[in-house]
């Protein structure tokens, strides 16, 4: 039975990694301070195409969308109406999710080969990987193996590194085998200052096979990317919601605490006014984001 406690609200890197499966990012390093205002900083907002201006553009591009840890492929549904037409559009289900089938000792490995799969399975070309969470380290990982296949490439609320100790991985699983439930319920039920898509949000997450998530999870405290980025040539936008980047100024510093310093073709978005589940919690605004970036990696954001 799930206790009545109400947790803390989670340090941004602690809300990076438990909602969006970067597991102890919060553990592992001290937190990111909200920064001050800090005008003309190129990592900061920028604005991008309104939906209407782009949705009249007609294109042969294509898009992979990949969701979060506890989460499932009916996430992106409020964001499809403004990106098909301009885009094709395909969503990917990590396995143990939604309506897919469970697999044995899910990895962020084994998810990265069933989206090469799937990708030549749906003749899917040169797309642009979109990936929330834990999605993102599976594009960040599909991107670094395959860079020649990647047109483009965004990750929303992820980072390409995360690294965990035997006792804090111990500790985790501790927790999670005295009561799964609660645990699920601390680390989803302050993501989004949005009641109704936190309810959303956590009833999905209690959905999702157990064994699934805690495999997920478990599998992602060794994930480390971010000495790889350098060579990485897939233009790349990090679009990091206020929950992650609660200050506007010195994103620049944000980015490379969370791993991202190496990255040599890399744009910043910030998305005020959300929390981690930006395509619940504004749609519209973060299909637009998608569209720029997806058309053009030089026009609309700014290294």
């Amino acid at each position: 039975m799930m206790t009545s406690r109400t947790p803390g609200r989670p340090t941004p890197l602690l809300s990076l990694v438990l909602a969006g499966a970067l597991a102890l990012a919060g553990v592992l390093a001290a937190p990111v301070r909200a920064q001050e205002d800090v005008p003309g900083d190129p990592y900061d907002e920028a604005v991008p195409q309104t939906p209407e201006q782009i949705i009249e553009e007609r294109g042969e591009h294509e898009m992979v969308l990949i969701h979060g840890l506890g989460s499932n492929a009916d996430i992106w549904d409020e964001c499809l109406p403004f990106l098909k037409g301009t885009f094709k559009v395909w969503t990917f289900e990590l396995a143990g999710h939604g309506h897919t089938q469970p697999i044995v000792d899910p990895t962020i490995a084994k998810e990265t080969e069933r989206l090469r799969t799937f990708i030549k399975e749906q003749g899917i070309v040169y797309p642009t990987l979109v990936g929330h969470g834990m999605g993102g380290m599976i594009a960040l990982q599909y991107s670094v193996d395959h860079p020649a296949d990647v047109s483009r490439l965004i990750v929303l609320d992820a980072a390409p590194m995360q690294l965990a100790s035997l006792e804090q991985k111990a500790a985790v699983g501790q927790e999670l085998a005295n009561n799964y439930d609660q645990y699920i319920y601390s680390r989803f039920i302050n993501m989004t200052p949005n009641q109704e898509v936190t309810d959303r949000v956590l009833d999905t997450a209690l959905r999702t096979d157990s064994a699934t998530f805690i495999s997920l999870l478990m599998s992602s405290f060794d994930f480390d990317l971010s000495g790889k980025l350098y060579s990485l040539p897939v233009p790349m936008l990090v679009v990091g919601s206020q929950l992650m980047f609660p200050g506007q100024g010195h994103s620049k510093d944000q980015l490379e605490t969370y791993g991202f310093g190496k990255a040599r073709a890399l744009s910043f978005k910030r998305m005020g006014g959300t929390g981690h589940f930006m395509m619940l919690e504004r749609p519209i605004y973060l299909a637009s984001v998608l569209l720029a970036f997806g058309k053009s990696a030089e026009v609309q954001f700014d290294r």
